[in-house]
């Protein structure tokens, strides 16, 4: 954005007009990155040098006005606060400068972009660094380059070339013919170029990332010649339109993804219900086997009788050989009436995904109207626009669109059973050994499919002791007939009205 030695150059002379002779008066802390300095002038009034050195946003503020926050605040660099500015001194062609104090230590700030960093140097003691990850160095002279822009040499132009970021390359490839020149050439443009440099007009550009030129360029939107100002409307332009746009298109991208996820489901259940409907009813084929009952034999494993909604057809039914043909006949009558709440329960699903697709709609609707970034915050902050998911203490799965959870220990057992379970959701435990408690949470009035339950039974089979067995049975209740045993250590429970069921223990 700005982090190239001519700009800072500029800035750390400016800044030697209004610190020379100032005492530093606050050094603190009360965000993560940022550093803070208070000084006072020698009109005696305040001056502040806000300082974010976040990777990404890396902003210098000086503000007329600061108010320090009274929690989440850190004094640092204690030893030299009423110490006086003695000279601000810039490292020569190194984007770094340093202030003096007269207690022989120095305040160096290196402008380094994602490693940029403050330390206080002190000849008798070690340095200290704001980034602790960052090393300090023990001299701020040792940075210098020993670079005589009067007295050039192919090495020493070269060098001088390096301090060159890519806004002056640029510029020196689209308007000059510097490519071109010969050694000789250069030696006598580079005096004079770099003499522009440091009295150029500063240029803040509001197009894509922001950022401060010291060239004229079509997309800028403020001129000044002060480095300064340029910093703070570079902060404003930043903080106020392009952290605001980038948190707007966060938003939409979470939101979007949410939309599309929705939608997908949308179709999948439709298309699943058109599968059920469309398929041979579990009802007539019931119905035919019990039409059928004297044309079957014994430990049959399949029949073909005649079909008695397509007179002119046969049709072959498969049995369970291991039960009657009556029982073969129940099992369908019951798969059929759970297949009729199965849709039932998917068309109520799909018109609340189309209904939280609308709710998704006008908060995409909301983020688009909203340019402040203080308005934005206050939305995010009033949760219209984020949920904030907090990690629950139970294994979480979803089947059918039905939320299982399962407890991780005795405590996680209790806590899942007691505090955070319904008591119409469906509660499950392996039969006659230890285990997790399982809770399946109910949608609405209708009752938990069959399926749906024997999926949690596997689930409450396979987190248990009985792990390992081919099958294991599961009794599963309404939570509120499972209750705490005065006295009973976590996860020991009494229950009532349990059913059971026999399944495999599967993940």
């Amino acid at each position: 954005m700005y982090h190239n030695y001519y700009f800072i150059n500029r800035l750390s002379k400016k800044l030697s007009t209004l610190l020379t002779g100032a005492y530093l008066t606050a050094c603190f802390s009360q965000n993560k990155n940022e550093l803070i300095f208070g000084f006072t002038l020698l009109d005696n009034n305040p001056f502040y040098i806000q300082a974010n050195l976040d990777s990404q946003l890396n902003l210098w503020y000086f503000p007329e006005v600061l108010n320090r926050a009274k929690k989440n605040s850190v004094n640092l660099f204690e030893s030299i606060i009423g110490k006086k500015i003695l000279a601000v001194n810039q490292i020569h062609f190194d984007r770094s400068f340093e202030l003096l104090l007269n207690d022989h230590s120095a305040l160096l700030f290196q402008l380094y972009g994602r490693r940029s960093n403050i330390s206080l140097i002190n000849k008798s003691k070690a340095p200290q660094s704001f980034k602790s990850k960052l090393m300090a160095p023990n001299d701020s002279q040792s940075l210098a380059r020993d670079t005589d822009v009067s007295t050039l040499n192919e090495e020493s132009l070269e060098a001088l070339e390096k301090t060159f970021d890519q806004d002056i390359k640029n510029h020196l490839k689209n308007n000059t013919q510097y490519e071109q020149l010969d050694f000789n050439e250069k030696k006598v443009f580079i005096p004079a170029f770099i003499a522009s440099l440091n009295t150029a007009h500063l240029f803040v550009s509001d197009q894509g990332l922001p950022k401060i030129s010291l060239f004229n360029t079509e997309t800028h939107c403020f001129k000044t010649d002060d480095p300064i100002i340029a910093c703070n409307e570079l902060y404003k332009i930043f903080t106020q339109k392009y952290l605001t746009q980038q948190k707007k298109d966060e938003l939409k991208r979470d939101l979007n993804k949410k939309r599309k996820q929705a939608a997908n489901y949308i179709k999948k259940s439709a298309d699943k219900i058109s599968h059920l409907r469309d398929r041979r009813s579990l009802e007539e084929i019931a119905h035919i086997i019990m039409a059928n009952l004297h044309n079957i034999n014994p430990n049959d494993a399949q029949i073909e009788v005649p079909d008695l909604y397509h007179e002119t057809a046969n049709i072959t039914i498969k049995l369970k050989p291991q039960i009657s043909p009556q029982k073969n006949a129940e099992l369908l009558y019951r798969k059929s009436k759970n297949q009729k709440l199965e849709i039932n329960n998917i068309t109520e699903n799909i018109a609340a995904k189309k209904k939280h697709i609308q709710q998704l709609d006008q908060k995409i609707a909301v983020i688009e109207l909203t340019e402040d970034w203080k308005a934005l915050q206050l939305l995010i902050k009033t949760n219209a626009l984020e949920k904030t998911s907090t990690t629950l203490p139970f294994n979480t799965f979803s089947i059918a669109d039905y939320s299982i959870y399962v407890g991780r220990n005795n405590k996680s057992n209790d806590l899942l059973t007691f505090d955070y379970a319904k008591k119409d959701d469906l509660w499950l435990h392996v039969k006659d050994a230890p285990g997790s408690h399982v809770v399946i949470k109910k949608q609405g009035i209708l009752p938990i499919p069959k399926p749906v339950i024997e999926r949690a039974a596997a689930l409450a089979a396979y987190f248990s002791k009985r792990k390992t067995e081919n099958m294991a049975p599961v009794i599963y209740t309404e939570r509120k007939y499972v209750r705490k045993i005065k006295g009973s250590l976590p996860g020991q429970v009494a229950v009532m009205k349990e059913k059971v069921l026999l399944v495999q223990p599967k993940l």
